[in-house]
C-alpha cells in the first residue's frame, strides 16, 4: 500500500460502477486520502479521439465527484486491457474501489470480470462494491465483520478492520469458522470422536486471545462462505474485511475460493485485503 496513495476508483461510465462512489466517499471521510477516478479505454484511437475521451470523462467524473462529496479528485484516460491497466494504476493507490457488476455507457470497460481479476492481483486493498442493489455505505453504527481463519494472513484483514474501525467509530465482531474436513484416499478412514470437540475448543481460544476489549466474536461450525454470509446477515454487518488468501490450521477457512464466494453472493461491500508476500 502507497502511503498515503489515493484512493483509485476505475469509472465505465455506467450507473452500476457509480455505485463504488458511494463506498470510496465514506472511505475517504474515514482516511481523509485524496481520490483519482480512472476510466480505461481498451481500444486507442486518434489523439483527437483521446483528447475527446479525456475531456468527456473529466467533466462526468468531476461532476460525480461533487455529486458525492469527493471534493477535488484527480481524473485519467487510460488506454489498454482493463484490468491491466487498473492494477497498474493500483501500484501507487491506497485502496481500490470497485464495483463488482456495470456494463460501460463509454463502452470502454466490462467491470465484473475486470473487477474479479483486480480483486485478485491487487497488492493493495480492494473495496468492493456489489452493485445489485441501492449502494449503502458503511457506518451507522452497523458493525465491521472480520473474517479470520487461525493465520497470520487472515490477520492482516483484521489490522486494517482495526484501523477503520476506530476511526469510523464502528464495532467489530470476529467470525471463525471451522469444519471437519472429510476423509481422502483412505477407505473406512475415521476421525476420533472427540475430533471435533478438538477443534471447537481450539477456535474458540483463538478468538479468545485474538480479540480486544469490547470486541464480540462468534464461532460457527460449517463452511466458510456460508458462515460469512449469515453472520453478516444476522449482525446487520455494514462491511465484511476478508484477505485474498489465507490457510489456517487443518484449511478450516479456505480464505480464496472462499472470498470470491462471499465478494459474488453478498448485497454488501467486502473489502479485500491481499497478503501477497512477494
Amino acid at each position: 500500500m502507497a502511503e498515503n496513495g489515493p484512493i483509485l476508483i476505475p469509472l465505465d461510465g455506467s450507473s452500476l460502477a457509480e455505485y463504488a462512489l458511494v463506498d470510496a466517499a465514506w472511505l475517504k471521510q474515514v482516511t481523509g486520502l485524496p481520490v483519482r477516478l480512472i476510466h480505461v479505454m481498451e481500444h486507442d484511437g486518434t489523439p483527437e479521439e483521446r483528447q475527446h475521451a479525456a475531456e468527456k470523462f473529466r467533466e462526468y467524473a468531476t461532476a460525480q465527484a461533487e455529486k458525492h462529496g469527493l471534493g477535488k479528485v484527480t481524473c485519467d484516460v487510460v488506454v489498454g486491457p482493463p484490468a491491466k491497466e487498473i492494477l497498474q494504476a493500483a501500484e501507487t493507490a491506497s485502496y481500490v474501489v470497485i464495483a463488482t457488476h456495470g456494463r460501460g455507457g463509454f463502452k470502454a470497460m466490462v467491470l465484473g470480470s475486470v473487477a474479479d481479476k483486480v480483486i485478485r492481483g491487487s497488492k493493495v486493498p480492494v473495496l468492493a462494491e456489489p452493485g445489485t442493489e441501492a449502494p449503502e455505505p458503511p457506518g451507522n453504527g452497523r458493525p465491521i465483520l472480520v473474517a479470520l481463519d487461525g493465520s497470520e494472513d487472515a490477520e492482516k484483514g483484521l489490522a486494517l478492520a482495526r484501523e477503520l474501525a476506530a476511526k469510523a467509530e464502528l464495532p467489530l465482531v470476529l467470525l471463525r469458522a471451522y469444519s471437519v474436513p472429510p476423509p481422502a484416499g483412505i477407505e473406512f478412514s475415521y476421525y476420533p470422536a472427540d475430533l471435533s470437540a478438538t477443534m471447537e475448543a481450539a477456535a474458540r481460544e483463538y478468538l479468545q486471545s485474538t480479540a480486544k476489549p469490547g470486541e464480540r466474536t462468534v464461532l460457527v461450525q460449517g463452511d466458510a462462505a456460508t458462515a460469512i454470509l449469515e453472520v453478516a446477515e444476522q449482525e446487520k454487518a455494514s462491511l465484511i474485511v476478508m484477505t485474498s488468501t489465507g490457510k489456517g490450521l487443518l484449511k478450516r477457512l479456505a480464505l480464496g475460493s472462499t472470498t470470491d464466494r462471499v465478494v459474488h453472493r453478498t448485497h454488501r461491500p467486502v473489502l479485500v485485503v491481499p497478503t501477497h508476500h512477494d
